[in-house]
């Protein structure tokens, strides 16, 4: 564990401002070390629940996990129209790959001991660092690039830079990489949204989303502080769909009638798999602030989780709620809906109507919740949710259909099971919660 403890301070014209210095004990962004040594712990003495020996096992199984993986680092990452670049073809699944693999077996090793878990991990990361010298295509696509693999790269790093094997150079060498190619084009993007030709609501929430879980990783990597209190501020009062009130469209009482308030997110109406994806990815951001408040606690904006009543629990309910079918299996496949699309409660959402976008053709008035071909969908992420408001918060009600979800699924795995494919949904949210955080 590597620890630097600072003053925090916080702006005095303005509390709801978050600019301080922070406390890092590293690792600090998914989980930290009480985190790893609690799992270590009942993995070693048999007392672990039977759910989270089986997520080692799948974890240890994974294709992102053998001894014999090797990286493939790419000069460019493409992902969109790659008309112009060097490789002259989108490639970003080798990043996409390569990272998840650096995160998992950086996972195993923290878990195991077994530092050729970690010599790979470090492989990897170095590879990177050595060969890659941008994200890019003629497009805005590389923006999610950009966001989804950079916090997995980080979070990665975030844990082995905690190894001693890793030299003290490389890590520095990491460091100056991913900070120059990944959180240059988070920033870039959260503060401009590609520029003046679009509305800053332009981009659906899941963009926001994905460029603040690798700003705010990174920040946490490299010791940022304003890096960390640009996603802070951000997520209370940025522009963009990722802040809280834009990500929160209108919350409703269950139609079911269990007295839970469930809460509509900006894509509800736009088609279940991004919705689903929002909720990860948000799983995944509240996770990481969560994480550097237990060191913080002063500082009671980094509880993402708890923001506006905590507006994150009920949009999972309602995500829950319209994509759970009753049937058994653990890929919600079977059975049928919780609920009847026409009982769903759904505030109209006026897409870039009457915006400052350029293009006037492109916007969208959604008036009922999108019951379409991805519902259904399946992402980890539900773990997170239920472990921090029933076991962490403590709460009595508030997740029901949360907990179904983590309950069907468990154990829930990551990229690597098939459940989730192979492209890159699978990789957008970094996965094996179960194996983290689940509690009987």
């Amino acid at each position: 564990m590597i620890t630097r403890v600072v003053d925090l301070t916080m702006l005095e014209d303005n509390p709801g401002i978050v600019a301080g210095e922070y406390v890092y004990n590293h690792p600090c962004a998914m989980y930290n070390e009480t985190d790893f040594t609690r799992v270590k712990k009942m993995l070693d003495d048999g007392t672990a629940p039977a759910m989270v020996k089986t997520e080692l096992a799948n974890l240890k199984n994974s294709p992102y996990t053998s001894f014999t993986y090797t990286p493939s680092p790419q000069e460019e990452i493409v992902r969109g129209d790659a008309t112009g670049t060097v490789s002259g073809k989108e490639n970003y699944s080798y990043a996409m790959k390569d990272a998840a693999a650096a995160y998992q077996t950086a996972l195993l090793w923290k878990l195991t001991g077994d530092v050729k878990y970690a010599d790979l991990s470090v492989k990897i990361l170095n590879a990177w660092a050595d060969v890659c010298k941008r994200i890019t295509s003629n497009d805005a696509n590389q923006m999610l690039a950009a966001g989804c693999q950079g916090y997995t790269f980080a979070n990665a790093a975030e844990i082995m830079q905690t190894y001693e094997g890793w030299s003290a150079n490389d890590i520095a060498d990491f460091k100056t990489w991913i900070v120059d190619v990944f959180a240059s084009k988070n920033k870039d993007f959260l503060d401009n949204h590609q520029g003046t030709n679009n509305c800053p609501l332009h981009y659906w929430s899941n963009w926001d989303l994905v460029n603040m879980c690798s700003y705010l990783a990174i920040g946490i990597l490299t010791e940022n502080n304003d890096m960390v209190n640009f996603v802070v501020n951000y997520f209370y009062t940025g522009v963009g769909n990722g802040c809280i009130s834009n990500l929160i469209q209108a919350t409703f009482d269950d139609p079911l009638g269990s007295g839970e308030q469930i809460s509509q997110n900006q894509e509800s109406g736009r088609d279940q798999g991004h919705a689903c994806m929002s909720l990860a990815v948000t799983a995944n951001l509240c996770q990481m602030a969560y994480t550097l408040y237990q060191d913080n606690p002063s500082v009671s904006q980094l509880d993402f989780f708890a923001a506006d009543d905590n507006a994150v629990m009920k949009m999972g309910e309602y995500i829950a709620l319209f994509n759970l079918k009753d049937g058994a299996d653990n890929a919600n496949a079977s059975g049928q809906w919780l609920v009847n699309s026409s009982k769903m409660p759904f505030q109209e959402y006026k897409y870039c109507i009457d915006c400052s976008c350029k293009d006037k053709n492109h916007g969208v008035d959604q008036i009922a919740v999108a019951d379409d071909e991805s519902r259904g969908t399946i992402r980890p992420g539900w773990e997170i949710l239920y472990n921090h408001y029933a076991k962490v918060k403590g709460l009595s009600s508030g997740y029901i259909y949360t907990k179904k979800f983590a309950d069907k699924l468990r154990p829930e795995g990551g990229s690597g099971d098939t459940r989730y494919g192979s492209n890159s949904g699978a990789f957008d949210q970094l996965g094996w919660g179960t194996l983290m955080l689940y509690q009987e």
